[in-house]
């Protein structure tokens, strides 16, 4: 469905909203709506399920907020017979967001919409359910308290809050899956689809996502009715429609893997922007840069912000709240993190987005991108590719998903002693390189799940440069280390160091270590000792091995004697067999003499 040719401004919306929304809209600062707003509010406000693709920074939060807020207030300030007081505990409305961050950010944006809401006409009040800040029975125990008709949540911890006969959702009017695509994959579908197996049959379901297509024949699952699809593009210069906003400049850039951390940061030293966001591949790098950027460049005027799934709810949007909060013209914002913060941020200012590694997945580097460049700013997102290698295909392949890029030259390059500081500050805490070592298996770990295999190939990878640019000492024993080339002895990356003396900067943990070393040391004498008894039974069983021969030979010694023996004895036996022979025609002649004489004999008698 396109978008209106009519003018976008609020006042010619195809809905009537309520008074005090239309007064808040107003006192916002929108004079006009966007084109997803203006075809996606008069039908979600209406009787219609909408599927809703637009790009990053099209306003899609707003199009659904005003929707819920229009009607919660039919619902809760209808007049006259109409109105029915909702029952305590009954909610009107849930939105399920894929991350807590997003689902904070959705709160604030409600939250900022009902300030204009007069106390006079009533009161609509919402509440976040996110794992990490507090449990269960405590958001149990503040929705009886407060009472709120808004749920904004992350589907595993709404369906631990729905397990309880406490909430009530037989009164719920509409559902909002924001970032549905993330929603409706493997990681969360189960989730999404029980929740929604015990809401209502008759309600309204928005599905809302820059990449919406990507979730296939999933959304079937989400019992609407009759959806209607609003997709929402732009074209490029070129005339080719994308799916990245225009205000939202698209580069890449080839780099040596060796260089890249030089490249990062020369951009953020040269480069005039008020706010970056850096995306890394793991949490683990996330981790390790950002303790090498602020000892290696936190005197540049940067202010560095660390954001990674690792870190518990609290301390995550504490982060992202002070990175908004940031507004010294003289400083640079630079918010470090993972994927945890590529999908429906909105951070006001920022202007630069860089991608050190493109993601595993295609769909992400759209979200990435479009935290930037939003609500008609202009912004830049530039994402790093190893020079020389098969990622050149990466292009083309973003080609097919509609999503064109420019190549832009990498500056000429500061930092030249960076290495030398890197080697020193490794050398100062042996923690920092277990960090470092762990941060490179991590991201061979990451590149080898990349969707497009055929582009990034393990085999072809550059391990001695990524090495050399996560700043390892060593290179650690793993199994890709078979496609390096020229692999250097034991693996050392420049000149060789005693681990035995390699301490930890933390105290106890190398006085740990160091008695761990001890009992090393003992378990190497002991495994000598072991291994010189071995040694001993080896040479027993070569003298075993010794004997038996000499007991072969005796054994053929006796064997010729035996042969000896018998033929002695051979002829013996003959001499015997003569003998015997002569005894038998001694004794046939002797009783043929007797035979003779006793039968003359007996004659005579006679």
């Amino acid at each position: 469905m396109k978008s209106s040719t009519e003018s976008l401004s609020w006042e010619n919306l195809r809905y009537d909203l309520h008074p005090w929304l239309k007064y808040a809209i107003q006192s916002l600062g929108y004079p006009t709506m966007t084109p997803v707003q203006a075809s996606t509010v008069p039908l979600l406000s209406g009787n219609k399920d909408v599927i809703v693709e637009a790009v990053t920074g099209s306003g899609k939060t707003l199009a659904f907020v005003i929707p819920v807020l229009e009607k919660c207030s039919k619902r809760l300030f209808a007049k006259g017979d109409e109105y029915e007081p909702l029952k305590r505990n009954h909610i009107l409305s849930i939105i399920l967001s894929p991350t807590r961050e997003l689902a904070k950010q959705i709160q604030m944006v409600f939250d900022h919409v009902l300030e204009y809401l007069p106390e006079e006409v009533g009161s609509i009040k919402t509440q976040l359910l996110v794992g990490s800040l507090g449990n269960v029975r405590e958001d149990l125990e503040k929705f009886q308290e407060n009472q709120p008709q808004i749920l904004i949540a992350t589907p595993g911890r709404l369906l631990d809050f729905m397990s309880s006969p406490i909430p009530k959702t037989s009164s719920l009017e509409i559902v909002i899956l924001d970032e549905a695509d993330k929603l409706l994959d493997f990681s969360f579908e189960t989730d999404v689809i029980n929740i929604l197996k015990r809401l209502p049959k008759q309600r309204r379901t928005g599905l809302f996502s820059a990449t919406i297509s990507s979730a296939g024949n999933t959304i079937f699952r989400t019992g609407m009715n009759n959806p209607v699809k609003i997709q929402v593009k732009t074209k490029n210069f070129l005339g080719e429609q994308q799916n990245a906003p225009t205000a939202l400049t698209l580069s890449y850039m080839f780099v040596e893997p060796m260089e890249k951390l030089r490249t990062l940061l020369t951009m953020l030293k040269s480069y005039d922007f008020r706010k970056v966001i850096v995306y890394f591949p793991t949490c683990t790098g996330v981790k390790h840069f950002y303790q090498v950027f602020n000892y290696v460049a936190g005197d540049q005027g940067s202010q560095f912000f660390s954001l990674h799934g690792q870190l518990n709810t609290k301390s995550r949007l504490k982060t992202l709240e002070k990175f908004m909060e940031g507004n010294d013209l003289n400083t640079k914002y630079c918010l470090m993190t993972t994927d945890v913060a590529a999908r429906g941020i909105d951070v006001p200012d920022v202007d630069l987005v860089i991608q050190i590694d493109p993601p595993t997945d295609p769909n992400v580097f759209l979200h990435r991108c479009g935290r930037t460049g939003r609500a008609n700013k202009v912004g830049r997102a530039i994402v790093m590719l190893n020079k020389d290698t098969q990622e050149e295909d990466y292009i083309g392949f973003m080609e097919v998903k509609n999503i064109y890029m420019t190549e832009v030259k990498p500056p000429t390059l500061e930092f030249q002693n960076l290495s030398k500081k890197l080697r020193k500050y490794m050398l100062e805490d042996r923690s920092r390189h277990e960090l470092a070592i762990k941060s490179y298996v991590g991201f061979i770990r990451y590149y080898s799940k990349h969707i497009a295999s055929s582009i990034f190939r393990l085999a072809t990878l550059d391990y001695l440069g990524i090495a050399k640019m996560y700043g390892l000492l060593r290179l650690p024993k793993m199994p890709e280390s078979k496609y390096i080339e020229d692999i250097p002895t034991d693996g050392w990356l420049g000149e060789v160091i005693d681990m035995d003396n390699y301490s930890y900067a933390d105290k106890a943990q190398e006085k740990s270590r160091l008695e761990n070393l001890e009992k090393e040391k003992q378990l190497k004498i002991d495994n000598a000792k072991k291994r010189k008894e071995l040694k001993i039974k080896n040479e027993a069983w070569s003298s075993k091995t010794e004997h038996k021969e000499t007991k072969q030979e005796r054994k053929d010694k006796m064997k010729r004697k035996k042969e000896a023996i018998e033929k002695q004895l051979e002829k013996e036996d003959s001499d015997q067999e003569e003998t015997q022979q002569d005894w038998k025609d001694m004794i046939r002649q002797s009783k043929k003499k007797k035979s003779q004489t006793t039968m003359q004999g007996s004659f005579d008698d006679l």
